[in-house]
């Protein structure tokens, strides 16, 4: 039966590899962490959202998702203001994500049964690229403007990596002795990051390295030009990038909004009766409740029944901020409504986008393998057993339906991303007499005030990093 649905030139599956998909237990992405966390957090209590994520160690996040923990919880503390305990997370983020890699495409490798959500988390690429403009941040709050300059050559250096990274791991699947079947690559479209940029002007700018300064005024114009599918609205007006006026001092305020998006499951399952094949596809919504997404039928001559095989894939899903205005007022007075400057979501899917080939290959040759040994010993099993008369065949049938069952548990989808990140970085320039001002931010949407952000009394001097950092996770 299934040669006619399948024909694998290198393939041999013995009937008794069935067992070893009874073993398998089912595996799943946690999420109940997030349940009261994400609330907390759109409406800014973040260290109460914390606080949960906290007490979620060792039950929803395993040591296999210490990367997931440390993603989510070091953004949070940045959120709260907890800054060297947020770089510390970060930190131990960057580095797990760097160990990991290698040893997670091994494992993948070597394993055509094993669920992606048995291994590893090593973060999605956007994670791993903004992490260090957190970092960033996280250090010019602790006025630590070198290191911050560091972690913003870190972006650049992981750019420049992006692409021959998922070469290198298609190369190695395809080559590797496990190799069921051939992988595609993509090439990246993602080679400047504007939000890493504008911050790395303000540091040059600070430092009066105008040249350097100069640089990375350019690479953002450029970036509009070559990453059009990135950068698709209006380039704001960027930082001045010569001597700055002593009578001036330069106040930036970068804002940002919304929540990183999320991964959701879309399931397909293909059925089969006397020379019909069934598909149904089933997807999550953003309450990960599944529902019945399409439904149809295909009349294949010569195909028989009972044949039931599931594949699940992820699909990014985005939580876009709802404030579509943000206006920056200083001592009561509206002085500049902050345009865009980076649309992160956009960056998390062109990156997600990139690794999907990958997925969707690795995800259709495992579960392949595995049904397609699963149906070989259901045929050996029910063929021995009907010899026994009809109790036999519905004890067979009925070991045929548990088989079916079993082996969906291990088909999975990875839905493991972090929640914490934001979707929207917007960013403005403003020249003002030197002194001391009452900073507020506030968040529209239409005409209504979502929330107005206090940022207390600042002083603002000539020629330093006069930088103001505001968010609203919603």
């Amino acid at each position: 039966m299934i040669t006619r649905l399948f024909r694998f030139g290198k393939i041999a599956f013995p009937a008794a590899a069935l067992l070893a998909l009874f073993s398998c237990a089912s595996v799943k992405t946690q999420q109940e962490q997030y349940v009261e966390s994400v609330p907390l957090a759109r409406e800014g209590s973040y260290d109460q959202a914390a606080q949960i994520i906290e007490a979620a160690k060792g039950e929803e996040y395993k040591e296999k998702d210490r990367v997931l923990y440390y993603l989510d919880q070091g953004m949070l503390y940045h959120w709260a203001g907890n800054y060297e305990q947020s770089n510390e997370l970060l930190t131990k983020a960057e580095n797990a994500i760097e160990e990991l890699f290698t040893k997670s495409v091994s494992k993948a490798v070597a394993s055509g049964f094993l669920n992606d959500n048995a291994l590893d988390y090593f973060g999605e690429d956007y994670e791993n690229i903004y992490l260090n403009v957190f970092k960033a941040l996280n250090y010019i709050a602790l006025n630590d403007t070198e290191s911050a300059q560091v972690e913003i050559r870190r972006v650049q250096i992981k750019l420049n990596l992006l692409e021959d990274k998922y070469k290198k791991l298609a190369e190695e699947y395809n080559d590797s002795e496990n190799a069921e079947g051939e992988i595609p690559y993509k090439e990246s479209r993602f080679h400047n990051d504007v939000l890493a940029r504008y911050l790395s002007l303000l540091l040059y700018r600070s430092n009066e390295d105008w040249d350097d300064a100069r640089i990375d005024s350019e690479s953002i114009h450029e970036a509009w030009k070559t990453q059009k599918s990135l950068y698709n609205f209006t380039q704001p007006t960027l930082p001045a990038v010569t001597p700055v006026d002593e009578t001036q001092a330069l106040v930036n305020v970068v804002s940002f909004s919304g929540m990183s998006p999320v991964k959701l499951a879309d399931t397909f399952y293909i059925d089969t009766g006397p020379n019909i094949v069934w598909l149904t596809m089933t997807g999550q919504s953003e309450e990960y409740v599944t529902n019945l997404v399409g439904f149809n039928f295909l009349i294949i001559p010569g195909v028989e029944a009972g044949f039931h095989f599931k594949v699940q894939f992820p699909r990014l899903s985005s939580r876009r901020s709802e404030a579509d205005r943000v206006v920056v007022k200083f001592d009561g007075v509206d002085v500049a409504e902050i345009p865009m400057l980076e649309k992160m979501e956009d960056v998390a899917r062109e990156t997600f986008l990139l690794k999907q080939p990958i997925t969707i290959g690795k995800t259709i040759i495992r579960a392949t393998i595995k049904n397609v040994t699963k149906e070989i010993g259901k045929d050996a099993m029910q063929q021995g057993l009907s010899d026994q008369g009809a109790g036999g065949f519905f004890v067979g049938l009925l070991a045929g339906i548990a088989a079916d069952v079993a082996v969906d548990a291990t088909e999975n989808a990875d839905l493991r991303i972090s929640q914490f990140f934001p979707s929207y970085a917007r960013a403005a320039e403003i020249a003002v007499p030197p002194g001391t001002y009452n900073v507020t931010v506030e968040y529209w949407n239409g005409k209504n005030l979502m929330r107005a952000v206090d940022h207390g009394s600042r002083e603002f001097t000539p020629g330093g990093l006069n930088l103001i950092e505001s968010y609203m996770l919603q």
